[in-house]
């Protein structure tokens, strides 16, 4: 007889050995392997190895993710092993884009989910990129070869800050957050309505830092912010569908008829003085999820863009806050001011969630009160 315990880890393994002790070459390198006897079967055991690994501390990247609907009743446990196998196999050759070993990072079961922490030197952007796009692909090839019992919807969240590791596993505030943005309403619809069948959310720290200033090969406009309210946590998040339409985080009436800005006119009042101070300035909270129109520049070149009369009467201001919101508070002064304003915006930034949603704040906005023709 012999001891040991099996943890589960992703990736490289080691086995110990009671009889007999040899390398055994695989895809992830050399591995110890012990075989021992109960009659004739042979009994192999693994273990995780007491050295080597990669232990969490100071400032980290996470990464957590669980399987949406695991517990539903129409998956057997069977089913269930099965898609638990394909979303660790998946992670494990997506995390493989930031070049790391599988004893380079760090990981914990979550039964239907995995908890992995990153060494401060893997670039927030890669892990939005490459190991998304790859995870998206490995959701992808499992769904296609799936029962419907057996196909997967996965829910990503990704945060930023310090951990530490205590012996026992990771205690760090970032990482409970990274949790409660795993467990967001709007994440949860979200991936419920993805095509692609997997939804990624990150903090409002990760989007501060890495995705409004669309570092690598990160896209701004795929994101679009939600409210998370989970247990105590009330903070902003971004969601992105990888690879996929973007959805909205929640169910929003649309102005009778198409949408588009050219049915907004239909709803504006004459003058700004008709609309509250607070619905202008949810229109300009809109405008600063768009990052072209956080920088001076980017507010000069949607001005330039206006009409004369327009432009030249805005009270501009170098606080971009208040610039956009004399901007918008000209443009709704002037007949079709503001449709101009909304196809300028479009002109510059194109079909983004960002873009979308400010027609829609728009159109809620200035209907006349009591007006309820949302369809």
């Amino acid at each position: 007889m012999f001891r040991g315990t099996n943890h589960g880890r992703i990736g490289r393994r080691m086995t110990v050995a009671s009889d007999a002790n040899f390398l055994r070459a695989g895809p992830r390198g050399c591995r110890v392997e012990s075989v021992a006897t109960i009659g004739e079967v042979p009994v192999t055991e693994t273990v995780r190895p007491a050295s080597g690994r990669w232990r969490p501390s100071g400032t980290c990247s996470f990464l957590v993710c669980d399987i949406a609907a695991f517990s539903d009743a129409s998956r057997a446990d069977p089913v269930r092993v099965r898609v638990r196998k394909a979303m660790y196999d998946g992670l494990e050759r997506s995390l493989a884009c930031t070049g790391l070993r599988p004893d380079e990072w760090y990981d914990e079961d979550r039964g239907d989910g995995v908890m992995v922490v990153l060494p401060p030197h893997v670039g927030m952007e890669s892990l939005l990129t490459a190991v998304v796009d790859r995870l998206r692909a490995e959701v992808r090839h499992h769904n296609e070869a799936a029962s419907e019992a057996a196909r997967m919807r996965l829910r990503v969240a990704f945060n930023v800050g310090e951990a530490e590791w205590d012996g026992r596993g990771i205690v760090g505030t970032a990482l409970t957050h990274a949790f409660r943005l795993l467990d967001a309403t709007p994440l949860k619809e979200a991936v419920a309505q993805a095509e692609t069948a997997i939804a990624v959310i990150v903090s409002k720290r990760v989007f501060d830092d890495v995705v409004s200033h669309g570092r690598g090969l990160v896209d701004p406009g795929d994101y679009h912010r939600v409210e998370v309210r989970v247990k105590e946590t009330s903070d902003q998040a971004w969601i992105m569908v990888p690879g996929g339409r973007l959805v909205r985080p929640a169910p929003v009436p649309a102005v009778p008829g198409e949408a588009g800005p050219e049915r907004v006119q239909d709803a504006v009042p004459q003058m700004a003085a008709d609309v509250p101070v607070a619905q202008l300035f949810r229109m300009v909270d809109d405008l600063l999820d768009i990052p072209r129109f956080r920088v001076e520049r980017g507010r000069d070149q949607l001005v330039g863009a206006l009409p004369k009369e327009i432009a030249g009467a805005a009270a501009r201001s170098a606080e971009a806050r208040a610039d956009l919101f004399a901007i918008v508070q000209t443009c709704l002064d002037y007949p079709g001011g503001l449709q101009q304003f909304l196809q300028a915006v479009r002109g510059f930034v194109g079909e983004s969630m960002a873009v979308r949603r400010l027609e829609q704040t728009i159109a809620r906005s200035l209907l006349p009160p009591g007006d309820d023709g949302w369809s």
